[in-house]
């Protein structure tokens, strides 16, 4: 059942790395883009270093993320966004798209 769960996520990931890279290409040909670049801290409901490990570096493999820092105490992942209008709305969609699908792999703890 993980392996389907890991099958799905890697499709879903493709997908969302051709929409980044979509959305970047628009602001880059655009003649004044307008940036909104933020740090958003993401709670994470991940335990685990590995599973931890894999969320931040697909944070960063995707276009416009980069993940900064972790801190372990308070379970938080400090993440840059190139551009996000909406910082809320781009913490729940990094934890829609990527946490919950690695828990569903991994599992919680």
């Amino acid at each position: 059942m993980k392996l389907i769960h890991a099958l799905v996520f890697v499709l879903i990931y493709l997908r969302e790395i051709v929409l980044s890279t979509a959305r970047i290409a628009v602001l880059v040909i655009s003649p004044k883009p307008r940036l909104n670049p933020c740090f958003v801290e993401v709670p994470l409901d991940l335990r685990g270093e590995l599973p931890r490990f894999l969320f931040a570096c697909l944070i960063s493999m995707t276009p416009g993320s980069m993940s900064v820092g972790l801190d372990q105490e308070n379970h938080v992942l400090l993440v840059h966004l190139l551009d996000a209008p909406d910082p809320a709305a781009a913490v729940t969609e990094m934890k829609d798209v990527f946490e919950q699908p690695l828990i569903r792999i991994f599992g919680r703890a």
